[in-house]
């Protein structure tokens, strides 16, 4: 699938999926520039997007294989509903950087703030996770198995 038949799709979880991605590239360039100015958020920023590169790109679970423990806390966050409270927390944590200082990083929540609505929307309309075929998708994952 291309990206254009990905959006034109009417799956909520793929557009999830890329407000993630563009929510990562957000918070590591916002936190670099806001390093000094809301260095707690800075740091918390860092974190997220750490945990969502590997919620969001399938393609680096089967580069970087975990543990049980990784793979265990990735099957939870198979569940829509599951993502979609964890994007609120992520959220809630920058729109509170915003309380300490006004930066950019409230681009960053406004980005988290969709993909925790569209991950919610897939729930309400029982969606399946479903991946991005760009970012390695559901084929990545199968073929990752027949390999070990």
């Amino acid at each position: 699938m291309t990206i254009g038949s990905e959006l034109k799709s009417g799956k909520f979880t793929i557009y999830a999926q890329w407000a993630a991605i563009l929510s990562v590239l957000f918070l590591i360039i916002f936190s670099i520039t806001n390093f000094i100015s809301v260095l707690p958020f800075a740091i918390f920023a860092w974190v997220e997007a750490f945990f969502m590169i590997w919620l969001e790109i399938p393609l680096l679970t089967v580069c970087c294989p975990g543990g049980p423990k990784i793979d265990a806390f990735q099957k939870f966050f198979q569940n829509t509903l599951f993502r979609s409270i964890l994007y609120a927390v992520f959220a809630v944590i920058i729109w509170l950087s915003i309380l300490m200082s006004a930066t950019s990083l409230i681009v960053a929540a406004i980005s988290l703030s969709f993909t925790c609505i569209f991950y919610f929307i897939s729930v309400v309309r029982r969606e399946e996770l479903s991946r991005s075929g760009v970012t390695g998708g559901q084929g990545v994952a199968a073929g990752a198995r027949t390999m070990v």
